[in-house]
């Protein structure tokens, strides 16, 4: 069988191209994954919905992703990751599509959930492929620039949608989102070179599980900790994505700045995620992250004693909250690659983020039931500190267990 080609002998115009391309996979995971964010209200107006249906609806489209990124990273590392990224974009684009088509909540919850397989799986592989195709020195900061993508698009998307919903409607916004899906599934399968990891190859006849290689070789107790980090890292930045401006509105600032406040919080990300790419081309990612949690969850627990000072100084909080919080998650398929061998990337990017897509799903769930029970600002943003600093705790563990 024919030897794969190594990071040495990629040509830095096919590195390029494939990293081009996984920005806008991801570009378009990021965007598709939270496009119902965008339109719920219009969903719930148009079919007189109740918060608890649209609820479901949400946590169908995050249970899909989940599975999506444990079969299909999976799947990947075993069978091939361009074929498995094609599937993927396959999956989304077309269900996404036939979301348009739904005639009552339950055909757009089953709908969603089946659409967020094809998400949930595109992102494993692509950062696989990235790092796959990435020069040695250069394969974190690759990765973690690749998954830039995934808030800008969100950011941007969020911007088209509110331009574009009110001329097409929410059934438009579907086929808008997953025609763009469709569409990368040509330079995906023309700019994306063929192959298989070449540490697979050279052990023909070999057995080769994906998912026992993450705690195989003594790395059972580091993918604990790493995928525990994960997930309360995704637990408070989706709390704080989801209930940031409904809490400084209740606050008494104004809804139009408190909007302003939730895009801050995720341009804060992107920009913390720049930063940490640079920082990360250095020094070890998990460092990094740990250092940036710690940071974090310090400034969370000092942004409810601020209270009355909820003008300016809640926007440099947010802003700053943002980028060591959303830009340390942003770093987590670098830690992937970081972590396990080459042979195991999209498995050792899609087990954690599954299990992180379960803590995105219980911050916002946890935060609406701290919210009902009207706990003092204080408190509400003292208990967010906790996952961050455990976060960082677990990260800090692990960054032991590697130098020794």
């Amino acid at each position: 069988m024919a030897q794969e080609k190594t990071p040495a002998t990629v040509g830095s115009h096919t590195r390029a191209w494939v990293a081009a391309i996984g920005f806008a996979v991801a570009m378009i995971d990021g965007y598709d994954t939270l496009v119902l964010s965008f339109i719920a209200p219009l969903i719930a107006k148009d079919w007189s919905l109740p918060p608890s249906t649209i609820g479901a609806i949400f946590a169908a489209s995050y249970a899909g992703a989940a599975i999506g990124a444990t079969a299909i990273g999976i799947f990947s590392d075993k069978f091939g990751r361009k074929l498995l990224l094609l599937i993927s974009l396959l999956i989304a684009g077309s269900l996404t599509v036939l979301c348009a088509w739904a005639q009552d909540p339950v055909q757009l919850m089953i709908l969603r959930a089946c659409a967020g397989i094809g998400l949930g799986g595109a992102i494993p592989t692509i950062a696989a492929l990235t790092a796959q195709h990435a020069q040695n020195e250069a394969r974190n900061a690759a990765v973690t620039r690749m998954f830039l993508g995934y808030p800008i698009g969100a950011i941007v998307g969020g911007a088209v949608t509110a331009w574009l919903m009110i001329r097409v409607g929410w059934r438009g916004v579907f086929i808008g989102g997953g025609t763009c899906a469709l569409l990368l599934l040509v330079p995906v399968a023309l700019g994306i070179p063929e192959g298989r990891w070449s540490a697979i190859i050279t052990r023909p006849g070999a057995k080769f599980h994906p998912l026992t290689n993450l705690i195989s070789d003594g790395r059972g107790l580091m993918t604990v900790l790493f995928c525990g980090a994960v997930f309360l890292m995704l637990l408070t930045s989706y709390f704080l994505v989801s209930w940031t401006p409904a809490l400084l509105t209740l606050q008494g600032m104004n809804p139009q700045r408190a909007a302003v406040a939730g895009v801050l919080l995720n341009v804060g990300g992107v920009v913390g995620a720049l930063i940490l790419s640079i920082i990360i081309g250095r020094k070890s990612p998990v460092l990094a992250v740990a250092v940036a949690l710690s940071a974090g969850a310090i400034l969370v627990a000092l942004f409810g004693q601020v209270g009355a000072f909820i003008g300016n100084a809640a926007m440099v909080f947010v802003f700053a909250i943002g980028a060591l919080l959303i830009g340390a998650q942003t770093i987590v398929p670098a830690l992937a690659v970081h972590l396990y061998p080459a042979s195991v990337y999209a498995t050792g990017v899609g087990v954690p983020m599954a299990i992180g897509r379960i803590g995105s799903i219980a911050g916002p769930l946890i935060g609406g039931y701290l919210v009902s029970i009207q706990l003092g600002w204080n408190w509400l943003f003292l208990l967010a500190a906790v996952p961050p600093a455990a976060a960082a705790l677990a990260m800090g563990i692990l960054l032991a267990r590697c130098t020794r």
